[in-house]
């Protein structure tokens, strides 16, 4: 049974799943056993938690430890098979692998936290505009490339 901790860059709990700097992947005993960075990037989109839930499959994880996630990531997370728990954000690693903090199981998608973007193409909550504003004296980005139209200047 192993558990992955999400961690800020500063070693305390990461207050968001999807922009946790890392993950620390520790034993029952308390033993670091490895370390997944998070890619998080921009190129990846929401692929990057696809890849984590993957890489915590492979290494037998069965319980994610966490700040905050948002409602569709833990429902993937748990209708994968894996425990999570939200503990209080910005806690230390130290503190908690001491034992002093209490975790709250999460065991429905709704504890999540809702997301506060629309849902865009991909579902990762980004919104991707697809409209571009025309101003008087610019070119519309449709003929934009176009010098002469039938006789006509641009």
């Amino acid at each position: 049974m192993l558990t992955a901790i999400a961690l800020t860059p500063r070693d305390q709990i990461a207050g968001h799943f999807g922009k946790a700097a890392a993950f620390a992947i520790y034993d029952q005993q308390g033993l670091l056993v490895d370390r997944i960075e998070n890619s998080g990037s921009r190129e990846l989109g929401c692929k990057h938690k696809k890849i984590l839930q993957r890489q915590f499959t492979a290494l037998n994880v069965t319980e994610i430890v966490l700040g905050n996630i948002g409602t569709r990531s833990l429902a993937r997370l748990l209708q994968a098979g894996f425990k999570v728990s939200r503990v209080p954000p910005r806690t230390s690693l130290a503190t908690f692998l001491g034992g002093g903090i209490s975790k709250e199981a999460l065991v429905a998608a709704d504890q999540g936290r809702a997301c506060k973007r629309e849902k865009g193409a991909c579902g990762c909550g980004t919104k991707k505009s697809v409209s571009a504003t025309v101003k008087v004296g610019m070119l519309s980005p449709v003929i934009k490339g176009i010098g002469k139209i039938g006789g006509l200047k641009l």
